[in-house]
């Protein structure tokens, strides 16, 4: 019988080519192999897949078909051959991973070609990149970006260190090299990038390696769409969707004076998951963006804003209304100014250079009066019962964003945050809210300075200000923190990290099913 099983996995996979390609949802994992993460980023767009012919199937290694803690059977059985795919990011294992639920798991996802043939099937280059480090069983390809991208147990590897690889170039060939000790044979891919206010970790890859998928086998997936529909000198927003993968929210990148391609300017990614308030047929409702402009625009100058349409694919149009122009002048609002003591404080904070702060005079920071000194860290708080609940506490007191814009541009985020119980934030007493974006102020001797509330400790303090969230409500915080569970960062590099309140109806409904014809 194993014989049988391995002559049809052999023989018989290319019939998976004519089944309807499934996968489940980011985070689902192969039952009893741990917790995943549910995360809808995808943190490689337009990437190739890393295997170079269809059809590929994404599972589990060890928990699958002639795994250590599998059903039984042999590795080549045509179970371990067949979709749906299973996400296997954060399964059971004891590397640290801090963008695991459990802090520990498997730190990518694990990939079998369309045959249990080793040395027979291409492992290709996912980006252009050099080539950084090759181990006993492995292969590092560096972007570009600074994203790393592992190839592991390969055989007949096809480069050297120090060698420049094209986007789709043979590396190596799927096989079961594990530094002397054979393994299944398949091939394990990792991603590794920053994550703001987390490090340089290993990223889920489930759904890069799915949208690039979908590149390789087609049918060719309809260009994302949207609108760049209005800038002021308090929001930039607008809409995009990919009519693709509707359930999924994509980004808007928006170019400052230069646009996609050119080599010098950088795309920032916005997520478009915001509910539009005036929606009816110029869009889709759920995958609005919104977004403060960057500070360090604010200099009453005309600057060309061009926004592009994101889905994990190598189209990337540029959306309906852009280029717009943007010009601001920078108006000192009301409130104190705080010592910020110097950029490696101004990095803990989370804030931006481009994003946050503004140049101005001598004169404009004796008009203010300084209030107490940022702390050189902040300390960010985490109810442990609702991760959607975090505070920044700030002079002894708990200090929350007004909305979900807020919280993004503050780049609040559960992951790293100090867990504590409800008696324990009980015990730290509300202060005011966080403004609505942090307004840094840089002086003609290079200090810096947060504008903020005269006595944040009031819960009644200025905080918020008049300015809107991207709902249309008021500022108005309250003793439940800010509800922060979003789902994608809204400024620069950020990957937003709070959890996916969303997606769970998503998991419950196999919703993202793509065909492969």
């Amino acid at each position: 019988m194993p014989a049988l099983a391995a002559t049809c996995a052999l023989l018989c996979a290319s019939s998976a080519r004519a089944d309807e390609f499934t996968y489940n949802p980011p985070g689902v994992l192969t039952p009893g192999s741990g917790t995943g993460r549910m995360d809808n980023t995808v943190y490689a767009p337009g990437m190739r897949f890393p295997i170079e012919s269809a059809p590929a199937f994404a599972n589990s290694q060890v928990w699958g078909n002639g795994g250590s803690e599998g059903p039984g059977g042999g590795q080549c059985d045509i179970e371990n051959f067949s979709y749906p795919w299973w996400d296997n990011y954060c399964e059971t294992r004891s590397w640290d991973m801090p963008l695991c639920p459990s802090g520990i798991g498997h730190q990518g996802q694990d990939i079998r070609a369309a045959t249990c043939e080793k040395n027979v099937h291409w492992v290709v280059s996912a980006e252009a990149g050099t080539v950084t480090n090759i181990g006993s069983y492995s292969v590092y390809i560096t972007a570009d970006n600074g994203t790393r991208y592992d190839y592991l147990h390969m055989g007949s590897v096809q480069v050297s260190v120090g060698q420049d690889v094209a986007k789709g170039e043979h590396i190596g060939k799927v096989s079961n090299e594990f530094g002397g000790t054979p393994t299944s044979v398949h091939m394990h891919f990792n991603l590794r990038q920053n994550v703001q206010g987390v490090g340089t970790v290993y990223v889920p890859t489930y759904l890069s390696l799915v949208t690039s998928y979908q590149a390789l086998i087609g049918p060719p997936v309809e260009p994302a769409q949207g609108a760049l529909d209005d800038i002021t000198c308090d929001t930039i927003s607008g809409w995009a969707a990919s009519p693709a993968y509707s359930d999924i929210a994509i980004e808007a990148r928006l170019y400052f004076d230069g646009e996609k391609g050119d080599g010098a300017t950088v795309g920032h990614p916005i997520l478009a998951d915001f509910a539009r308030a005036e929606c009816g047929t110029t869009g889709a409702c759920d995958n609005g963006f919104e977004v403060g402009p960057p500070l360090s625009l604010f200099d009453g100058l005309d600057h060309a804003v061009r926004s592009y349409a994101s889905d994990g694919t190598p189209v990337a149009p540029e959306l309906v209304g852009s280029p717009k122009t943007m010009n601001c002048s920078f108006e000192l609002p009301a409130g104190v100014r705080r010592k910020i003591s110097g950029e490696e404080a101004k990095s803990a904070w989370k804030l931006s250079t481009f994003w946050d702060e503004t140049g101005v005079s001598a004169g404009v920071l004796g008009s203010m009066t300084e209030g107490a000194a940022l702390d050189d860290k902040p300390r960010v708080v985490v109810s442990a019962t609702d991760a959607s609940k975090i505070w920044i506490v700030d002079s002894g007191v708990r200090r929350a964003a007004v909305d979900v814009r807020s919280a993004r541009a503050w780049e609040l985020s559960p992951i790293g945050a100090e867990a504590l119980s409800d008696a324990e934030l009980a015990a730290i007493p509300e202060g005011a809210p966080l403004r609505p974006r942090p307004i840094v102020l840089r002086g003609p001797e290079g200090d810096l300075w947060l504008v903020d509330d005269g006595d944040v400790t009031s819960p009644q303090g200025a905080g918020a200000g008049d300015a809107l969230g991207p709902d249309g409500d008021g500022p108005g915080a309250d003793d439940e923190g800010c509800d922060c569970s979003t789902a994608g960062g809204a400024r620069g590099d950020l990957r937003f990290v709070g959890l996916l309140v969303g997606l769970a109806a998503v998991v419950g409904r196999r919703a993202r099913k793509q065909r492969a014809r």
